[in-house]
């Protein structure tokens, strides 16, 4: 193997007093060093060709298998740690909102490298991306090795994980962002108004609506061919709605009807035999 392959970019300054590498672990980065992905893709890659090949990735995760073989997500982790790209390409991968896999891998090396005030400021603005992904978990045979998250979801759990381990990689210590206000290296984020943005959002709704429906799939309370419940309620207040209306409609032209002994009456019946009508007194 040529030297320089696997090195770091001398240009590349240290993350948290280390080289940037050895943020993941080393048998790890043995396993990426020696997979065909890292030797046929990854070599040579820039900033640019990270973007272009985190366009094309399926799902995302560390390793998988009874090997522990390593998934081009974490390839294209390690080849971001190696050649330690500017921090606004970074923010780059994490604004565009076209690729949501782009998206998750500038998310989770941010967490990896960012400082505490990048990463609660980009991670945090993105928490209302609730689009689905596909996370490979490191499992052992005969579990299941697919899993569809939310990137909301993964965000929140880059920031709050308390273990700090996140898609089988360990990550960074991150302080808690209370700590973080008290000290005042972060802005106080009003809760009350947080909580009421999240209230007035219908896409949070549905989601919790879900969750609580699939909760009770899985007891046994209900069953999942089962109509939910906001739908019957809907429909039922609707015809009772529409029953109503016909009423008053049928009320109201009963109410505009002649009588059957005045005048109006009886020119409406002579108007449609063709007669001449009666003049009133």
């Amino acid at each position: 193997m040529a030297p320089g392959v696997n090195t770091t970019d001398p240009l590349a300054l240290s993350v948290h007093g280390n080289n940037p590498q050895n943020l993941l672990e080393t048998i790890t980065r043995q396993k990426i060093y020696a997979c065909r992905y890292w030797k046929e893709t990854c070599f040579g890659l820039d900033a640019n060709g990270v973007m272009s090949k985190g366009v094309d990735l399926k799902y995302a995760g560390s390793t998988f298998g009874p090997a522990h073989q390593p998934s081009p997500f974490i390839c294209l982790i390690l080849k971001l740690l190696q050649i330690s790209p500017d921090i606004d390409i970074i923010f780059k991968y994490i604004k565009q909102t076209e690729f949501k896999y782009l998206r998750v891998l500038g998310l989770f090396y941010l967490r990896l490298v960012g400082s505490t005030y990048d990463i609660y400021n980009h991670l945090e603005t993105t928490l209302t991306d609730y689009r689905k992904f596909v996370v490979r978990k490191p499992v052992a045979i005969g579990e299941a090795q697919w899993e569809v998250r939310t990137v909301d979801d993964f965000i929140w759990e880059l920031l709050n994980d308390e273990e700090g381990y996140v898609l089988g990689m360990s990550l960074p210590r991150l302080p808690k962002r209370e700590v973080l206000e008290a000290s005042h290296k972060l802005r106080k984020v009003d809760d009350k108004r947080r909580k009421s943005e999240l209230r007035g959002d219908k896409r949070v709704k549905e989601i919790v609506k879900h969750k609580r429906r699939m909760e009770r799939i899985e007891k046994g309370l209900l069953k999942e061919d089962d109509e939910p419940a906001s739908k019957k309620k809907k429909g039922v207040g609707l015809f009772k709605k529409e029953k109503e209306e016909g009423k008053g409609a049928g009320a109201g032209a009963e109410d505009k009807a002649p009588k059957a002994d005045s005048v109006e009456f009886w020119n409406e019946e002579r108007k449609k035999l063709g007669l001449s009508e009666l003049k009133s007194k």
